[in-house]
């Protein structure tokens, strides 16, 4: 058996710049299954410009992106099927977990939602497989739609990284060169609005077991290591364990990771241990400035506190990178109250994010009669997807302006510089 593992990625109006490069982290677990297996496989990425071997026919053709790629991945499917007449394609990836139906079309033998890689691997050895998995009956031109399953435990499998050690230095985290990505939770224990983490795996959140995290990190021959889990520490006891698991395994390794203001405010006292342990950048979702806007994210704190998180970071040296949601009912007013807000706290990383409601979550269901879009290109978070308050020319304007700020950052301009470097 031989298997084709495809990244489709969908170019945005940010592709030629890429500040963030990263390798396909799904695409390796799925490798090591197959490794596992037995069973032959090659990763096809047009990002590292990794194509597609020559003179062999594939048995199977996974494909996997995220939620701006849906047509591509449809297209490409069908498109394979014209190639291989016999081979079997297969979606898999978040978005395909949340918008399973979207790809039960022609041309797609098999829909992956399932969290569980033992799933897949029970899915190779042609085992009766009731949940995880829609399959496509070509003879009864059916599809047998799968039961959802629920991941509760650590399957304890670590993605191979053979492909990665191959194109490392071509990833980027900024001006960070070198970054691997590792993942240690399933799901989100929050109910933000906007997004769908929290509608991964049924809503059950698995924690970090940060033990075998640790363990795994030492042996990533990287200096740079992304933890993506949604939000690193849920808990004081997590970040504790965090700290006790480094020491234990002596990790030399600089970690960026995603935690939110509270955390951060409510620990302070661990944070220089923290930054001891690796803890190298944080990613803050800040939002907004407006309490109002934070309260209909259903963000669960106040802006009042970003403040002090800008503060505790930049006391321990810990880099930060904030996020925020400019919304379509931004007046003139507001985004100058934003990029006073950003200025006033001197945050040197930021990004900017036009609101867009994903498909999939409770945001996009509530708000789908007012979209003025619909093609999944759109929802790149860099486009207006709902009307907004003021003239569209004006709002893009506004918004692009907002990113000038980037350009006094000594971080951006190293990155530009190591564009250009051989």
């Amino acid at each position: 058996m031989i298997v084709f593992l495809e990244k489709v990625r969908e170019k945005t109006l940010f592709s030629f710049f890429e500040p963030i490069i990263t390798e396909p982290l799904e695409l390796l677990y799925i490798q090591k299954i197959l490794s596992e297996e037995k069973i032959k496989s090659y990763i096809i990425d047009e990002l590292f410009k990794v194509k597609m071997p020559e003179g062999i026919t594939p048995d199977l053709i996974i494909l996997s992106g995220y939620n701006v790629s849906e047509n591509l991945i449809i297209k490409k499917s069908r498109t394979y099927k014209e190639q291989y007449p016999e081979t079997k394609i297969m979606v898999s990836g978040v978005h395909a977990q949340i918008n399973r139906d979207a790809f039960r079309v022609e041309g797609i033998d098999y829909v992956y939602f399932s969290q569980s890689l033992e799933t897949f691997r029970r899915f190779l050895r042609d085992e009766n497989i009731e949940y995880g998995i829609d399959t496509y009956i070509e003879e009864i031109n059916t599809w047998i739609i799968g039961e959802q399953d629920v991941l509760t435990n650590h399957e304890g499998i670590i993605p191979n990284r053979d492909f990665f050690n191959k194109i490392k230095y071509k990833t980027r985290y900024v001006d960070k060169k070198g970054i691997a990505l590792v993942k240690g939770s399933h799901g989100c224990p929050y109910n933000c609005s906007f997004c769908y983490c929290r509608l991964l795996n049924k809503g059950i959140y698995v924690k970090p077991d940060f033990d075998k995290l640790m363990n795994q990190m030492k042996n990533i021959d990287s200096p740079y290591i992304w933890i993506v889990d949604d939000s690193l520490f849920i808990s004081r006891e997590d970040a504790i364990s965090f700290i006790d698991s480094s020491k234990k395994y002596n990790l030399n390794k600089s970690i960026i990771g995603y935690l939110r203001a509270d955390f951060l405010v409510n620990n302070v006292d661990l944070i220089s241990e923290l930054k001891k342990s690796g803890l190298d950048e944080v990613i803050v979702g800040f939002e907004s400035p407006d309490a109002e806007t934070l309260l209909d994210y259903n963000k669960e704190q106040n802006s009042n506190i970003y403040k002090n998180v800008v503060e505790i970071l930049n006391r321990e040296n810990i880099e930060l990178t904030a996020l925020f949601i400019v919304d379509p009912e931004y007046r003139i007013k507001d985004f100058l109250r934003l990029f006073k807000y950003i200025k006033n706290l001197k945050i040197k990383i930021y990004t900017l994010s036009i609101m867009t409601p994903l498909k999939g979550t409770p945001d996009y269901d509530k708000k789908k009669h007012l979209l003025t879009k619909k093609d999944p290109r759109k929802f790149d978070f860099l486009h207006l997807v709902l009307p907004s308050k003021i003239p569209k020319p004006l709002f893009y304007g506004l918004f692009y302006l907002g990113h000038l700020r980037l350009l006094k950052s000594k971080r951006i301009w190293k990155m530009i510089r190591g564009m250009y470097e051989k």
